[in-house]
């Protein structure tokens, strides 16, 4: 009789070993889901980035490396110079961006620039890519040539109730009451590069104390680099002052 409840009591334990079994097996896969999906993107983004840096300066980088000066002075292998081609395309496209930063900082160099924008501008095919990706880049572009993104604020948009976050880039008057008006630029999510323009008036806004770089960063994450804690009180005060 003690047999047969052992026996049973044996049988019975066996299912919840195996449910467990399964549990731990898939809390850890999933952990090591988690753990592995932002390394793979990381990873996708610095292979983007780097072959959008170095497609013009690789052919440069391996028409070196194949040279035979090149490889005298190493005193290598052929077969072992080839492993350096991708890092000299990079130390090139790190070269020509820096010589670009000296260019414009003289007279000269400027002006060998903008003959170079003009030059493009006027390309029947070329001229609204050029143009377009040059004004995104100034309209993010902070310091420098132009002034960017003044402050985060919080706007009623696309209606009551529901705040969505904007750029301040102008505060303009009307001529005719006096009335204070700022131009905001409210990016979408995830493309913060892209979004609507609105006016409203500046007592309709809240302010933030966020900085333009935690803005962007909570538009590119959808909120979920959002605070936890923001006053909607006293935010269009402060909005109002500001001006």
């Amino acid at each position: 009789m003690s047999d047969a409840i052992e026996q049973k009591s044996t049988h019975e334990a066996t299912p919840v070993r195996k449910s467990s079994f399964g549990q731990h097996l898939r809390s850890v896969f999933i952990g090591g889901l988690i753990t592995m999906v932002p390394l793979i993107v990381t990873i996708w983004v610095i292979m983007l980035v780097y072959h959008f840096v170095t497609f013009i300066s690789y052919p440069a980088a391996t028409w070196i490396v194949d040279s035979k000066l090149f490889q005298h002075l190493l005193h290598a292998p052929a077969h072992t110079v080839q492993y350096l081609a991708p890092i000299i395309a990079v130390i090139l496209s790190i070269m020509a961006i820096y010589v670009l930063g000296i260019l414009g900082s003289f007279v000269l160099g400027r002006q060998i620039l903008n003959a170079i924008d003009r030059f493009i501008e006027n390309l029947p095919l070329l001229k609204g890519i050029y143009s377009t990706t040059k004004q995104v880049i100034g309209v993010f572009r902070r310091g420098g040539g132009g002034s960017g993104f003044q402050r985060v604020v919080l706007v009623e948009f696309p209606g009551p109730g529901l705040w969505t976050i904007a750029f301040v880039t102008n505060e303009v008057q009307d001529s005719t009451c006096g009335t204070h008006y700022v131009t905001l630029f409210i990016p979408m999510t995830p493309n913060p590069t892209s979004g609507f323009f609105q006016m409203a008036r500046a007592d309709a806004v809240r302010n933030t104390d966020w900085t333009v770089d935690q803005g962007i960063k909570i538009v590119l994450s959808g909120g979920l680099l959002a605070p936890k804690v923001l006053d909607f009180g006293a935010k269009a005060e402060m909005a109002k002052a500001s001006v």
